[in-house]
């Protein structure tokens, strides 16, 4: 009835359903600081990025995700 279910699709709902019920984001103020401090390195990041040929680029775009996906895993693991 809702279309195909994903996990992005699991994530949207459990999102709506903590706004409906005022729910509020316990990691909201570490998400803001991150968020500050990723902005601040950010233009060094992509011109460190542009400055590699095509294949060492992919590289490094590819480890990066891993290791974001890493971070997530370990907050979980933290928290519970």
């Amino acid at each position: 009835a809702y279309g195909t279910l994903t996990v992005r699709s699991l994530l949207d709902t459990r999102e709506h359903c903590l706004n409906e019920f005022n729910f509020p984001d316990p990691y909201s103020k570490v998400k803001q600081k991150e968020n500050g401090i990723a902005l601040k390195c950010f233009q060094s990041v992509i011109e460190s990025l542009d400055s590699l040929d095509w294949e060492e680029r992919q590289f490094a775009l590819v480890k990066g995700l891993l290791a974001g996906n890493v971070f997530d895993w370990g907050a979980k693991a933290v928290s519970e």
